[in-house]
């Protein structure tokens, strides 16, 4: 399980073997077998020494947000398991099949998420105008599949005209105007929620391949900065309508935000719904688990992949 912690004045520590969560009179305890990760989301938590020393003994991630949900530190075990030669053909197959192959996957899946969450919505709302947007964002899929070898920029270009018409057929359901990835307008509440939210999922994603011998900053799809994981935003792409998309939507609200940032209410509930996306069990590969198990999975297939040990499938929810 992942615990995420976001109250002012909580205090972390262990004691036999349990994390000891402390705010006010409150207390709690969690067996350290039972974590994966823990997430400070918020300023104002103390952790004792004893607490990081049981999660460096059970192999425990420990990740800081910032305000925006972007991971800017992370404490793990001194000791990490590696394997040289998944890393070597990684760096092998960003120029050869193996790197086309999951740049389109990335890319498509991406594609096919948004075609069948707004989909999904036109239906529901009998909307036969954006449904056929939703065939013309399944178009691009298709292109995707029939591209010859590895142009990464062609790739891209079906993507971004994909994403287009994703989010026209988004704002007849939404109260806002465009996409944006940055803050722009202080009374758009819904890409306020949407870049927090991606930022939480990126550091759900990036912690998924980290338990694998990858290197995060290798990709296939997106170009390589050293300032962000480009493989981890690939593998990301799969999963931003299933998890984030379909939790903004359900809550978006200006009640949520002031200044042009999510105040602490809406971090909180917007942590919340994500979570429960993350929790949602959904069937892919005939295995029905949480879509946050299958973020796993998808990064260990990635590795398979890269090894010659298997296929790799992209993460679509229907």
């Amino acid at each position: 399980m992942k615990l995420i912690v976001s109250g002012w004045g909580v205090f972390l520590g262990a004691k036999n073997g349990m994390i000891r969560i402390k705010n006010g009179e409150s207390e709690r305890e969690i067996s350290a077998g039972d974590v994966e990760v823990v997430m400070i989301a918020t300023k104002g938590v103390s952790v004792s020494s004893a607490f990081l020393r049981l999660a460096f003994q059970n192999n425990i991630d420990v990740v800081i947000l910032n305000s925006n949900g972007v991971p800017t530190g992370r404490f793990m075990p001194f000791m990490k398991k590696s394997n040289v030669r998944v890393r070597k053909e990684q760096y092998k197959a960003q120029e050869d099949e193996r790197g086309a192959i999951l740049a389109k996957s990335f890319a498509r899946g991406k594609i096919m998420n948004q075609y069948y969450l707004l989909k999904s919505m036109a239906k529901n709302r009998r909307r036969k105008d954006v449904l056929e947007l939703c065939y013309k964002i399944k178009e691009r899929a298709n292109r995707i599949g029939e591209l010859e070898g590895f142009n990464r920029d062609e790739i891209i270009r079906e993507e971004a005209k994909a994403a287009e018409l994703y989010w026209e057929g988004i704002s007849e359901f939404c109260d806002f105007d465009k996409r944006r990835k940055r803050y722009e307008d202080p009374d758009d509440p819904v890409n306020i929620m949407l870049n927090y939210g991606y930022a939480v999922l990126m550091s759900h994603v990036w912690l998924a391949v980290e338990m694998t011998c990858l290197d995060p900053y290798a990709g296939f799809l997106h170009a390589e900065n050293p300032k962000r994981p480009a493989l981890v935003v690939d593998l990301m792409e799969e999963f931003r309508q299933p998890v984030v998309d379909r939790a903004v939507f359900k809550i978006a609200s200006k009640d949520y935000v002031k200044d042009g940032r999510l105040t602490y209410e809406g971090r909180k509930i917007l942590i919340s719904e994500i979570e429960k996306r993350l929790n949602t069990k959904v069937t892919f590969e005939n295995r029905r688990l949480p879509i946050d198990y299958h973020i796993t999975l998808q990064a260990r297939r990635i590795e398979r992949f890269l090894l010659g040990k298997g296929r790799y499938t992209p993460f679509i929810l229907r």
